[in-house]
This record gives structure tokens, sequence and C-alpha cells, in this order.
């Protein structure tokens, strides 16, 4: 029985310090899961939540061997195996994404386009300045949302969105804004002076993905 209501205090004072970390919580969250969720995208015919689960299961690969040598005294090299298979893995899925961008590059690009081996080169090049440009931009626009520097974040991403509309970065940390925003507005709605806490973030929500802006009411 003691140890019932141990647990259940316990259990209590995660969600209690979860309830009142959640801001910070979600900022750490956005800076782990975007660059992993956007490392795992291979096709947009492919779900998300399959290679999270594909990626988890390689996790559990890993800790699961690393449980299994540790119980059973087996020779500790052996951990080499499947981590082994979590790299190559990873390389696999890195090599067919970039494939399939290319291919799907390729048959977007005109006949007559096709034979010209310098506009290609450019077009690559081009791609690669965008790309560069548009993580630095997203990266700023963060920090200025993290520095509680609104138009400076609000031009970033509006930048960020320019240069690659179809990231999906872009979804991912817009859905984290709104989430945070909803949150700030039911904690401030007592209080008018404090929603343009949640109106902020939803003017970022908004500028990822060129939408009007929802206001706190």
């Amino acid at each position: 029985m003691k140890d019932t209501k141990s647990v259940l205090l316990l259990l209590a004072l995660i969600i209690f310090f979860v309830y009142v970390l959640r801001n910070f919580l979600g900022r750490v969250s956005a800076f782990f899961f975007i660059p992993i969720d956007s490392f795992l995208f291979i096709s947009h015919s492919i779900p998300p939540v399959i290679m999270w689960m594909f990626f988890g299961l390689l996790i559990g690969i890993i800790y699961g061997s690393f449980i299994a040598i540790k119980k059973y005294k087996l020779d500790l090299k052996l951990i080499i195996y499947p981590i082994g298979i979590f790299i190559i893995t990873l390389s696999l899925i890195l090599l067919i994404s970039f494939l399939l961008k290319g291919s799907s590059h390729d048959e977007n690009l005109p006949d007559n386009s096709r034979n010209k081996t310098s506009g290609d080169n450019q077009s690559k090049e081009t791609n690669l300045v965008n790309n560069v440009e548009f993580n630095n931009a997203f990266k700023k626009g963060i920090e200025a949302v993290n520095e509680e520097e609104s138009k400076s974040a609000i031009k970033y991403f509006k930048k960020a969105v320019k240069l690659n509309k179809d990231n999906t970065q872009l979804d991912s940390l817009a859905n984290i804004y709104l989430q945070i925003a909803k949150e700030k507005c039911e904690a401030y709605k007592s209080n008018s002076q404090l929603r343009y806490l949640s109106n902020n973030y939803y003017n970022y929500a908004a500028a990822l993905t060129k939408q009007t802006p929802k206001v706190c009411k």
C-alpha cells in the first residue's frame, strides 16, 4: 500500500514539474524532434509515424542487446553489431532520401533543360545556397523566439518560408508554436495585459505557414 502511494506521489510530482516547465520543454523538444524528423523524411507517401516507429525499433535493438549482454555476461564487443545495423540503416535512409529528392527534381524539369549540363549545375548550386540560407534563417528565427525578439523572429521565419515553403520543418515548428500559444492563452485569459505572449506565438505560427494569425480572446 505504501509503495502504491509512493508511486502515485512520484507521478504527481512529475506531472507537476512537466506542467510548470512545459514552455521550456516545448522549446527543447523542438530542437530535438525537428532535425530528426527532417532526417527521417524520405517521401510524402511514407507517414512520419512509420519512420519514427522504425527509428524507435533501432534504438530498442541497441538497448535490448546491451541489457542481454549485461545480464548474461557476454562479450561487450557484441554491442558493435546492433550499433552497426543502426548506422547502416540510417545511412541507407539518408541515401534513399537524397536519391528520391534528386529524381523528383529531374522529373519536374522540362525536357530541353535536362540536356543542358551547365543549367543543371547552376540549379544545384542555387538549391544548395538556398538550403544553407533557409537553415540559417530558420535557426535565427528560433533563437529570436527564445530571446523574445518577436519582430526579428517573424522576419526570419518569413525569409525561411520564401526560401523553401515546402520544408516539413516549417509545419512541425508551427504546430509546436500553436500549442504553446493555446496554453499561454488559457493561462492569461484573465489578464489582458499578458495576452500578447500567446499572440506572439500565434504570429510565429502564421509566419511559418503564411496564414492569418489567430488572436487570444
